[in-house]
């Protein structure tokens, strides 16, 4: 799955609503996202420099990535 994180949401409630979307559940039946990756580091990532890697993390079974463009990819 990949999408752009709209400006006016924030890249960690993307990412629960991402995975909650494919495991067909609401995100708050998810693990804590904050046990895995830093919130506010996460939605800092659109908008750093363009030569900074993509923020890559696992969650709930997914490999997950956010990038500077603010693209979100969720893989199993």
């Amino acid at each position: 799955m990949k999408q752009t994180v709209g400006p006016s949401t924030p890249v960690h409630v993307a990412v629960k609503e991402a995975v909650a979307t494919l495991e067909n559940c609401h995100p708050t039946q998810l693990g804590s996202l904050g046990l895995v990756v830093d919130a506010k580091r996460l939605d800092a990532v659109p908008g750093t420099s363009s030569g900074e890697p993509p923020m890559l993390f696992h969650y709930c079974g997914y490999t997950i990535t956010v990038d500077d463009t603010g693209t979100l990819r969720v893989e199993n």
